[in-house]
């Protein structure tokens, strides 16, 4: 299914994959639940017991980013796997997911003066982070693009200053939280692209990151998760950099070089959740490893072309 999403991507013009993509999504869906159903059944305590394997403890904070579709056949579905980390971590723990949108929909929506609604507005980082927005207690970042789901002791430490600066990813935002506090980053069924997030919290922060990566800051209106109204400028990534940013089309080169890299160094170590690989990094030294290529000009934007164009054609990484 995957080689042949990667090909539709590149083959088929912007406006014909966003009219078919409903359709897409729908038959994708059917699909991996037919193969789930031929699965054996997986219990709430198996998942804990896999993140007790991966030293996933007790007052532990855990950003997880997740794939619903390769854990296989569980017995309640994506409010189990929410409950294996909520169970994993309480009662002092906290557990953290993505709930992103748009950029381009908050631009649409400051024309049509139908702003976004982060009361309502849904996930798109799959099924898991939806139910978890939606999930009694948890708490959601107040950003219209980059929001943050949370549940747990310390969410207001994680997100309450989210919205106090136009980037994404500040000093005081989520991601600058997640380093300062040492949080483990977990990817379940997923590469290591997600947990290369990081990268934002050391662009938004270091002014000697080699590229540049940002657009201009633009007004943005919206509704925050408790109702009020918000305007304030925001700051996107450029999609122009983003093209070859790690996790867009085609960027399978640094995708697995940096897993090959962070995997030797033993920042990220692999374990299996349900029938997921699966993989757990502590932030911290994620950004200090990160910080300290950006400083040899790798990052998580390089093409394998311009490796070799740096290095006489040496496709190597052995040196990084």
């Amino acid at each position: 299914m995957s080689q042949i999403t990667t090909l539709i991507r590149n083959f088929l013009p912007q406006s014909l994959l966003k009219s078919i993509r409903p359709v897409y999504n729908w038959f994708r869906s059917r699909v991996r639940t037919f193969r789930r159903a031929r699965m054996e059944k997986l219990s709430l305590n198996h998942l804990i017991s896999d993140l007790r394997a991966a030293d996933i403890v007790e007052g532990d904070i855990v950003m997880v980013h997740s794939a619903m579709s390769r854990v296989g056949n569980i017995d309640g579905g994506a409010e189990t796997i929410i409950n294996s980390f909520v169970r994993a971590v309480e009662p002092s723990g906290t557990v953290m997911m993505p709930a992103y949108g748009s950029a381009d929909d908050v631009l649409v929506s400051m024309k049509t003066d139908e702003y976004i609604d982060l009361q309502t507005q849904k996930s798109y980082m799959g099924k898991i982070t939806e139910v978890f927005r939606t999930y009694p207690g948890v708490v959601r970042s107040s950003h219209p693009f980059s929001s943050i789901c949370a549940l747990g002791q310390d969410v207001k430490i994680m997100l309450s200053d989210h919205p106090n600066n136009p980037n994404v990813c500040h000093a005081s935002s989520p991601m600058g939280r997640i380093v300062e506090h040492d949080a483990k980053i977990i990817g379940i069924g997923v590469t290591i692209a997600v947990g290369m997030a990081v990268s934002h919290f050391l662009e938004d922060t270091d002014e000697t990151f080699p590229i540049a990566v940002h657009t201009p800051a633009f007004e943005a209106k919206y509704i925050d998760a408790n109702g009020e109204s918000v305007t304030r400028d925001v700051i996107r990534f450029d999609p122009k950099a983003s093209i070859t940013r790690i996790g867009s089309p085609n960027t399978e080169w640094i995708n697995d070089s940096l897993t090959r890299h962070f995997t030797k160094l033993g920042i990220m170590k692999h374990f299996q959740y349900g029938n997921a690989d699966s993989w757990v990094m502590n932030a911290r030294p994620v950004f200090v490893e990160l910080k300290r290529l950006a400083e040899k000009g790798i990052t998580i934007y390089l093409t394998k072309d311009q490796w070799l164009e740096m290095n006489d054609g040496d496709a190597s990484i052995d040196s990084w």
